[in-house]
């Protein structure tokens, strides 16, 4: 018998998507049991192949990942989740006399590995820990690409001038600084201000200050510039 619930919403609030990856039926039947009994969303896999073809990578969870495994590794599986990007966490299920391995694990980006056979309360905490930190990361990556649509609709004038007010400077002062780097196409401070207000519109900002901090989110922050 194999467990394998349909997915959930992404950011169902009651429970958690739990990817169990081992070749061993037994655990993966064991492990699914209780945690479907807990009200977690699960799907088990008999490899690591099968796992990342099949799996919603794109959802936030926990992937409990045995290290050892016919085909790819444990380790092999979570090295290509990170160049995949996902936003799932991973908690490794270990032998005896893996500690070593678990360990570089976790120093390498794992939440925390577990011994088999394991204790049912620390599974429940690292699932539980594995899936807040995979869901806020979530919400993270989805800031950022509302953050980065939303800059990518300003023109490329307008970028311009949000990059120069980020840093502090005064209408005028992003005028002077626009015109020393462009001679060609000088601008005046009331220019500046209407982009201003359409920046500040576009981005659904307030302040200079969100300004400031929006730019550094999204990796595009100038150093101040030099007005004198």
């Amino acid at each position: 018998m194999t467990y394998d619930t349909a997915p959930i919403a992404a950011d169902s609030p009651d429970h958690t998507l739990v990817h169990i990856v081992d070749d061993d039926e037994g655990v993966r039947q064991s492990l699914a049991a209780l945690l479907i009994a807990r009200g977690h969303t699960v799907r088990t896999f008999a490899g690591g192949e099968t796992f990342l073809a099949q799996a919603a990578l794109d959802q936030p969870g926990c992937v409990l990942l045995d290290l050892r495994m016919e085909g790819l590794s444990g380790l092999q599986v979570f090295h290509e989740l990170g160049q995949r990007h996902t936003v799932l966490k991973t908690v490794f299920l270990s032998a005896h006399g893996e500690l070593s391995s678990a360990v570089a694990a976790v120093k390498q980006g794992a939440v925390d590995w577990l011994e088999k056979p394991c204790n049912e309360a620390t599974l429940l905490a690292a699932v539980e820990k594995a899936s807040t930190l995979s869901q806020a990361q979530a919400r993270q990556a989805q800031r950022q690409h509302l953050l980065r649509e939303r800059w990518n609709a300003l023109s490329p004038r307008q970028q311009e001038v949000a990059q120069l007010l980020a840093t502090g400077l005064s209408s005028k002062e992003v005028a002077r600084a626009l015109a020393q780097r462009d001679p060609e196409r000088p601008i005046d401070p009331r220019t500046v201000d209407t982009h201003r207000s359409a920046i500040f519109l576009k981005l659904d900002i307030r302040s200079s200050h969100e300004l400031g901090m929006l730019v550094e989110d999204l990796g595009v922050a100038l150093s101040a510039p030099r007005t004198a």
